[in-house]
């Protein structure tokens, strides 16, 4: 009698009310689950259970909404992951071959291709390279303090390659034609790793754990209050 009582799409609705209370909020994930859900249970009456057994043991095989959530936030975080590092090998290369162009239209000699290819080369470390220096990094806990070293460091990256432009590199003059010299190709590098830098020490713990930068060996993070 229990058996006849028993309602599938009942049952269904609040097996997607639990998903949706623990974190499956994404629409085609969940229908895709119940997809599978149904496909599961109406294999299983029609190998002779009763239609509540094939539910329960369905439901069993798919997993508690928490284990899914885990398991479907690997798998973005995967996809994201390598379309970051598609993206930024893209950039990389169209630099380096911009760059190359910019020095051959520059006419530079062997040495100050090697100069310029190193500015260029080190302002690109730096920007795809930071999140590996972030774990190293102290995590400030006070949101104000947090912010405002992080403003410190950037607005001193900028003062640095000001410095660099207006004092530094004039020195370095064709005096000819009045060319940027080679050294000019540094000025970026500055401003590139006081940026970093900067976003680095404005993220909380939880930002980093979010974006995979926490350190997960040596001694504990300091922190900072």
């Amino acid at each position: 009698m229990a058996n006849d009582m028993f309602n599938l799409d009942q049952a269904i609705a609040e097996w997607r009310g639990q998903m949706l209370a623990g974190g499956i909020k994404t629409p085609v994930p969940l229908d895709e689950l119940e997809s599978h859900l149904r496909d599961d249970v109406e294999q299983q009456v029609r190998s002779g259970l009763n239609a509540e057994q094939s539910f329960e043991t369905a439901v069993r095989r798919i997993g508690e909404a928490h284990a899914l959530k885990i398991e479907f936030a690997k798998r973005n975080t995967a996809s994201q992951a390598l379309m970051m590092r598609f993206t930024c090998g893209l950039l990389v290369g169209l630099i380096l071959l911009l760059s190359g162009f910019t020095f051959f239209q520059m006419r530079l000699n062997i040495g100050e291709q090697i100069l310029a290819y190193a500015g260029v080369a080190c302002t690109l470390v730096a920007a795809c390279g930071w999140r590996y220096a972030v774990p190293f990094l102290p995590v400030i806990s006070s949101k104000r303090l947090r912010i405002a070293v992080g403003l410190a460091c950037i607005l001193s990256g900028f003062l640095f390659t000001s410095f660099f432009t207006n004092v530094i590199l004039p020195r370095f003059e064709h005096d000819h034609d009045h060319q940027i010299p080679a050294l000019g190709f540094w000025a970026v590098f500055p401003i590139a790793v006081f940026l970093c830098l900067g976003l680095g020490l404005m993220m909380t713990a939880r930002d980093r754990e979010h974006w995979g930068m926490q350190n997960r060996v040596g001694p504990a993070k300091q922190k900072i209050a």
